[in-house]
């Protein structure tokens, strides 16, 4: 899956209105209720908080929050979908400029408002992996650290204490290569500890 990391904001003038942009990933209509009624105290002042999210699962809203029917929300949901991208909100705040836009004004700065801010949000693609803790004494970690990152293998956390704990993210079905390189390197004395499933981010 292919999803937005962290909050992008954008701002676009038309015709004196402003529409201020906000990107930010959810995971579910309830993070995406909690970011709109967020991005409403922030701006308490502005006429309008249209928006449109769609989630992983298929599940997908938007709305025009006081524009003319279909002037708003649905146009950032048609630009959501074409963006290929999930678990998405993108809110567009409009403060009103005096100057009246008609609906197809209205239907052009809420799109572009919205392809605008999803252009500059960063992108990033979330991998399913397997979560590892490893102990190391100080000379093996020494010997391993460099081809175990070599290898791929993502190192999330170094502890150093009277040990060196490391837990790492394996990517799904890198597992038992994993498992059999570090037996290999430390010769079975480190023993990788399953710790759970996680999703991990990657740049794109």
């Amino acid at each position: 899956m292919i999803t937005v990391r962290g909050r992008t904001e954008t701002t676009l003038v038309v015709k004196k209105s402003r529409f201020i942009g906000l990107v930010c990933r959810v995971s579910n209509e309830a993070e995406a209720q909690q970011a709109r009624e967020e991005r409403r105290r922030q701006h308490r002042d502005a006429r309008h908080h249209c928006f449109a999210y769609l989630l992983e699962s298929g599940a997908m809203r938007c709305s025009d929050d006081g524009e003319p029917q279909g002037t708003a929300g649905q146009p950032m949901l048609e630009v959501l979908k074409r963006s290929g991208l999930a678990d998405v909100l993108v809110v567009s705040t409009r403060y009103f400029g005096g100057i009246l836009l008609g609906a197809p004004g209205l239907v052009r700065a809420y799109t572009q408002s919205a392809a605008d801010t999803l252009e500059a949000a960063p992108k990033v693609q979330l991998v399913p992996c397997r979560v590892y803790n490893c102990t190391f004494d100080f000379s093996s970690w020494a010997r391993v650290q460099t081809p175990l990152t070599q290898a791929g293998y993502v190192a999330d956390d170094i502890c150093y204490t009277n040990a060196v704990r490391v837990r790492f993210l394996i990517q799904q079905g890198m597992e038992n290569r994993f498992l059999n390189h570090v037996q290999n390197l430390t010769q079975g004395q480190t023993v990788p500890e399953y710790m759970g499933d996680r999703m991990m981010e990657r740049d794109i």
